[in-house]
Formats: structure tokens, C-alpha cells, sequence
């Protein structure tokens, strides 16, 4: 059962439950309640060149850092929840987008409209509040207009091929209260041209719940670099009041512009997935960069078919024709014999005996939960990465233990494929949830598991919030911590990194957000890439009142440098990356995936092993992304060495056929 706890607002009528907010149900024991109070300001000023009331420069470790105030919404609810997609940035035409509610009187004239706003530049100029939803009619008698507009997605939907900010597209995806499903049951999607700001001339399209689709607040929204939107919802009735019921379906919608390349058009899909009333506490959808393998993953508590010493985890969809078909569902197993070692190994014996377990357990023997929000991404290899909380499980109620010295953020990762699972602690956070507002006005932040990656998907960046103040109870003033992680080498960027350290944004990162994709520029002097994370948070206008106005700030120019593998050296001085074939082992047909720009010809050259070359192709391309398909099908089956040629450089890697 998915729980909606929906928050009483006054709005001068007896409207007394409020679809403003919404939660998914959860099992851990609820944390100290306290109204948020302004944290204190910094002892240590790092304040280099112009404060405005609308940027602030910071230097940190060596960073030149600006904190750009971006658009503005008539309260904190649309942004706390488990979306994903609020900023993105497309660095094939450097540009970046965030997706807000706006600001404005009345609901109807107000934040039931959605907007985003804009840089073209990689970050540092922005246009905001650029309106591209407005509700279908003024108040139904519910205290909203109708299909009022709630938790908003957003990202670029750039062509294939393209690198002019005026030919790709903002597109929006968002949940909207029609009361057809109780208060909830619709979306709504459009586009807009993404420089088409003044004034903006968006599409709109709204669906409601019919035909067997009972549309919630959808968690996860992509785009592939191909230019397909992909969202995920479960299919969920309600039950009365505050409650919905898992029906035991997915709603899957892929999403393409039209042939006159002015509108986005989604095909749905109700996918069996779980059993009815199975629980799901989030959900995520990714692929790699050739738009072909990508999975979808669920937290849950399989209660239908329970996983051996684990409570809620990951169970993944797996597709490696673009979404065309998927697998059957990956059950991540933490505990148990046949569970992940270096999480039952992490936690020391004193945090077991405090979960509840008696001394002299067995390891494997205690149950592991993760809880309550992921996020995904799909590497150069086609392989899926998932962070989040992991922590021991009470022996009875078996659900998350969410306390200091019994948590850690995890990189939980396969590199198979998802056959086999491995996962890395990056951090163990000191709070777990947070709450901001009083009496019924309350709402929480978790830690917000982020990881991003660059475009070819070789580097990855894991954030999350903690807050590390001595005088915090709860995780309400928060601070953004990031790490990198090289794919080939299997090596983090160092220690972990407190991105609003000593910063105007110090101990009040509020919902700290991450884009999908970083911006990443080539040093050949020091062979190193820097890579830029677009990060955006909240900042309350009225401290600790989340019913009252936000403003959202971008930080702009927060990089960490990713070292060159010996392999990388040689193509991309030419800011040239080649990927892992895929899939590998191929059979049939295996794609290449080129990125970066080159105005000179990209030839392939495929030799198997006793040098005899076997396949060649050829292409002289200035675009961003090129794809090799590549036949394999009348290869023999063994190793091949595939060989990427841009100029002089050369890059060579393995590919396996079966």
C-alpha cells in the first residue's frame, strides 16, 4: 500500500486535506520534530570579487565558485519529494535547465503553473521563470484549479546530432491534480524551444486516469541522448482518504518529438511487475549513452516473494534493445549467504547488537534495508550503479535503522550486467531524514542520493545531503557531499568533497539537487578532465516555513578533476571518448559510441586476434555523438580488438563475441 500523506493548508475555505504534499508510506522510527531554525553564519569569509543579492563568489579549495539565484516558486512543496529530474544539463550544446513551480498570487495565477529556467552558456547567464504549464480551470471546489501542476520534471530534448541551443527543446513532465484518481490522477507534458523564452510558446498535454491507468506522482524521468523521454509510475488505486493501493503494474511511457519536430508524443504501456500491494518506495529509469541498454529500478519490500535477509532493495528491469522489450525483475540481495560481502562485513559488531540482534550472531543471519530514495545510472558499459542508505534491520520488524553508526551511503554497483552485485560505503551520513514547517504543515528531507555521470558515461558523481553541525538534531541543515568514481579504473576522486563548504549555502542546502549529466572540459597539460556538476538548492524566504515563497540558486563552476586512464590518453586529446562496445559479448549487431566533437574522419577498424582485419566503417562527422553499428553476426566467436582513428590518435579496446 502506498500511503499519501497530504498536508492541511488554509486557504480561506473549509478545504481541510490538502494535495499540496505528498509521501510514500515508510517503516523507520520518525525523528525529533523541530521547526528550522537559520543556521549561523560563517566565521570564515571566503568571499572573493561582488555579493549581490542575486550571485555570490566563493573560493574553495582552490574553486572559484558563484551561486546564481535562478527562478522562484510560491512554496518549498513540488521539490522535496523523489523526483529526480529538476536540473539538467545537456553538454552537447552546454546548456542547462531547471524545472520549479512558480510563483504568484492566487493558486490559479501561482504555483499551480510550471516553469524553468535557462542558461545557454554552460551556467553562468540565466533566463528564468519561463512559463510553460498553466492548470485546464479555476477551482473545481477542491482548493485547486483544475489539473493543478505538481512535482515537475524537466531536461533537454536535443536531436540527435545537434549542437545549436535553437534547435533542441525544453520538455516538461509533471503529475496534476484532476481529481480522478482521488485528488490525484493526471499528467501533463509538452515542449517548448529551449531559446524561445520571450515569449515562450509551449505545447501542453493532459491525460487523466481511464482505461486501466491510475496515474500518483511519477519518481522517475529520463532522456536518452538519442532524444526519447522515458517516464515511470506505478499503477496505483486509490483506496480511500490517504491511501492507494499497488495495483501490480508499471506505467511505462516512451516519449519521441513528432514528425514535424514541434511536439513530444508518449506511447504508455501497463508493464506486470511485483504482485498487488507489493510495497514500492521509489523508483528510477536510466540507460547508457547509445540509448539501447537501460534498466529500471524499484525499492521495495517484495512481500509476495520476500528476498533471504533483506528487506526493502533495489529489483531492477533490464532492456538492451532501447526499451523495445525487458527482463524479467533482478532481485538485489544484500543478506544471506549469497548476499553482498562488503555490506554484511561493514557494520562494526556494536551496531548489530544495537539493531537488536543478540551477541554472537551470525552475519549471515542479519537482515539489510535501503530506504527511502535511490538513484540510478547506467555506466560506458552498460552497467547499472545505485546509491542510497543501507542499514542493518531490526530483527523484528526487519526495516531500515536509520542512526548514527548504523548507515552509510553505498555505491551499489554490477559489472556484469546485473548478474553479479558488488557495493562500495562512500560515507556514513550522521542524520537520516530532516522536517521543515509546524503543526500539519511538515515536510521531510532525506539524504537525496544523487549520481550523475558524463555524457559517454565514464565518469560517475555520487552527492548526497547530511548535516554536520554540532548543534543539528535532524538533518535540517543540510550540506551537499559529492565524490567521483572512474569506471575503467575503479578509483574515487579522493576524499569526499563538501560542495557548500564555508559558503553562503552552508548548513542551508536545502534539497541540494544534482543534474543527470556534468559538464567536462580536457586539460591535456595535467591530463586530467575537469568535470563541472550542476548542482541547484532551496532557500525559504521565511526560515523554517515551507508554505511560504522559495527561491532556487544554481552553483555554478563546482569541479572535481578526473585523472586520464593510459587508454583515454591516447584519443582523447582530441576530446575524443570511445565506449565499450555494446552488448559485450555481441552477437548480432554491437554498437560503438564516439563522443566529442571532431571535424576530421572517425574511422573503426575490427581485427581479430591473429591481426586479419575483419569489418571497417568510416564517417566524417561533426557532431557530438556518432554510433557504430556494427553486424557481428558471420564473426567466429572469440576476442576482437576494435580501433578508433580521429587524425594521428588512435584508440583500441576488446570486444568479446559469442
Amino acid at each position: 500500500m502506498k500511503k499519501i500523506l497530504l498536508f492541511i493548508l488554509v486557504f480561506g475555505m473549509a478545504y481541510t486535506i490538502s494535495a499540496q504534499n505528498a509521501r510514500k508510506a515508510v517503516s523507520a522510527q520518525k525523528l525529533n520534530n523541530e521547526v528550522l531554525m537559520e543556521p549561523p553564519a560563517s566565521s570564515v569569509s571566503t568571499v572573493v570579487g561582488t555579493e549581490t543579492d542575486d550571485s555570490f563568489t566563493t573560493t574553495q579549495n582552490g574553486r572559484n565558485i558563484t551561486f546564481i539565484k535562478i527562478g522562484s516558486a510560491g512554496n518549498a512543496y513540488g521539490y522535496y519529494s523523489d523526483p529526480r529530474t529538476y536540473v539538467w544539463a545537456d553538454p552537447t550544446i552546454n546548456s542547462v535547465v531547471f524545472t520549479h513551480r512558480m510563483l504568484g498570487g492566487t493558486e490559479m495565477e501561482g504555483n499551480s503553473r510550471i516553469a524553468y529556467d535557462v542558461s545557454t552558456d554552460g551556467g553562468t547567464n540565466w533566463t528564468d521563470n519561463v512559463q510553460v504549464y498553466t492548470p485546464l480551470g479555476p477551482d473545481p471546489g477542491t482548493g485547486y484549479p483544475l489539473a493543478a501542476g505538481r512535482y515537475p520534471q524537466g531536461g533537454i530534448l536535443n536531436p540527435e546530432g545537434n549542437t545549436d541551443p535553437a534547435n533542441a527543446f525544453y520538455t516538461y513532465f509533471i503529475c496534476t491534480l484532476d481529481n480522478s484518481n482521488a485528488n490525484w490522477g493526471g499528467y501533463a507534458y509538452g515542449v517548448n524551444p529551449l531559446t524561445a523564452t520571450d515569449p515562450s510558446t509551449p505545447t501542453q498535454t493532459n491525460l487523466t486516469t481511464e482505461d486501466g491507468y491510475y496515474r500518483l506522482i511519477p519518481d522517475a524521468f529520463t532522456i536518452t541522448p538519442q532524444g526519447v523521454a522515458w517516464y515511470v509510475d506505478g499503477n496505483y488505486i486509490s483506496a480511500g482518504g490517504t491511501n492507494y493501493d499497488y495495483s501490480g503494474d508499471l506505467i511505462l511511457g516512451r516519449g519521441e518529438l513528432n514528425d514535424d519536430g514541434n511536439d513530444i508524443v508518449y506511447v504508455e504501456q501497463l508493464y506486470s511487475f511485483l504482485e498487488a500491494n507489493d510495497t514500492i518506495d521509489d523508483y528510477k529509469i536510466a540507460f547508457s549513452a547509445d540509448g539501447q541498454t537501460g534498466y529500471i529500478c524499484v525499492l521495495s519490500y517484495v512481500r509476495s516473494n520476500p528476498t533471504p535477509f533483506t528487506d526493502t532493495h533495489p529489483v531492477l528491469l533490464k532492456t538492451t534493445d532501447g526499451g523495445e522489450s525487458w527482463s524479467d525483475p533482478i532481485d538485489v540481495q544484500f543478506g544471506g549467504v549469497d548476499g553482498i560481502e562488503s555490506i554484511k562485513n561493514y557494520f562494526p559488531d556494536s551496531a548489530i547488537i544495537n539493531a537488536g540482534y543478540p551477541q554472537g550472531f551470525n552475519r549471515d543471519e542479519v537482515y539489510y534495508s535501503m530506504g527511502f530514495s535511490i538513484d540510478l545510472i547506467v555506466d560506458e558499459n552498460g552497467n547499472p550503479y545505485i546509491t542510497g542508505i543501507i542499514t542493518p534491520g531490526d530483527p523484528g520488524s526487519r526495516g531500515i535503522y536509520p542512526y548514527e553508526g548504523m548507515m552509510a551511503t553505498w555505491n551499489l554497483y554490477s559489472e556484469d550486467g546485473g548478474t553479479t552485485w558488488n557495493a562500495d560505503a562512500l560515507y556514513d551520513p550522521i542524520w537520516f531524514e530532516g522536517d521543515f514547517g509546524s503543526g500539519t504543515n511538515i515536510i521531510q528531507q532525506y539524504n537525496r542520493p544523487y549520481v550523475s555521470s558524463t555524457y559517454d558515461g565514464h565518469y560517475l558523481f555520487f552527492s548526497w545531503l547530511d548535516s554536520d553541525l554540532d548543534v543539528a538534531e535532524q538533518n535540517d541543515r543540510p550540506n551537499i557531499y559529492v565524490i567521483g568514481y572512474d569506471v575503467e579504473d575503479h578509483t574515487y576522486s579522493g576524499i569526499v568533497q563538501n560542495v557548500t563548504l564555508f559558503t553562503q549555502a552552508w548548513n542551508r542546502a536545502f534539497y541540494g539537487s544534482q543534474s543527470q549529466y556534468v559538464f567536462a572540459n580536457l586539460d591535456e597539460g595535467n591530463q586530467v578532465w575537469n568535470c563541472e556538476i550542476p548542482f541547484v538548492y532551496e532557500e525559504f524566504t521565511v526560515p523554517g516555513d515551507p508554505t511560504e515563497p522559495c527561491d532556487f540558486w544554481y552553483i555554478d563552476g563546482y569541479t572535481l578533476e578526473m585523472p586520464l586512464g593510459t587508454d583515454e590518453i591516447k584519443a582523447e586529446i582530441n576530446d575524443v571518448a570511445v565506449s565499450q562496445n555494446q552488448p559485450n559479448p555481441a552477437s548480432g549487431t554491437t554498437k560503438i559510441l564516439v563522443t566529442g566533437k571532431t571535424n576530421q574522419a572517425i574511422r573503426l577498424t575490427v581485427s581479430n586476434m591473429l591481426g586479419q582485419v575483419v569489418y571497417t566503417d568510416q564517417v566524417q562527422s561533426g557532431a557530438l555523438v556518432h554510433t557504430f553499428n556494427v553486424n557481428v553476426s558471420n564473426f567466429d566467436s572469440g576476442i576482437y580488438l576494435y580501433t578508433v582513428k580521429v587524425g594521428d590518435k588512435t584508440t583500441t579496446k576488446k570486444m568479446m563475441v559469442e
